[in-house]
């Protein structure tokens, strides 16, 4: 007894928008860019297994929707780093400041 390929694809789109939408994200950098390309795999094996236009445009369709899915993926991984985190440096002549050490000495010498 096999499983039919349709049943094969549509539990790999499944598992796919699981971990896109459902499944909590890695913080982790290493474990993330792991479940980027499992879900990229997931999306291009569900329609190469689904097969509704021929190989070529399988591969491309799944391709295109595992790319979208690892944004959408990224940018959630975003706003979870970055919740609570505000933005200190109000002061408009900070960035000069900054600059102003780029291009000339860090300490001064004193005689």
């Amino acid at each position: 007894m096999t499983v039919p390929p349709l049943v094969l694809g549509w539990v790999c789109l499944l598992g796919g928008l699981l971990l896109t939408f459902g499944l909590p994200i890695q913080r982790g950098r290493l474990r993330n860019q792991v479940w980027d390309f499992v879900t990229l795999a997931l999306f291009v094996g569900a329609a190469w297994w689904i097969n509704y236009w021929d190989v070529v445009s399988n591969v491309v369709i799944g391709l295109i929707a595992g790319g979208v899915a690892i944004v959408i993926r990224d940018f959630q991984l975003w706003l979870a780093r970055f919740k609570s985190q505000v933005y200190r440096r109000s002061h408009r002549y900070y960035w000069y400041g900054r600059a102003r050490d780029w291009y000339g000495r860090r300490r001064r010498r004193y005689r």
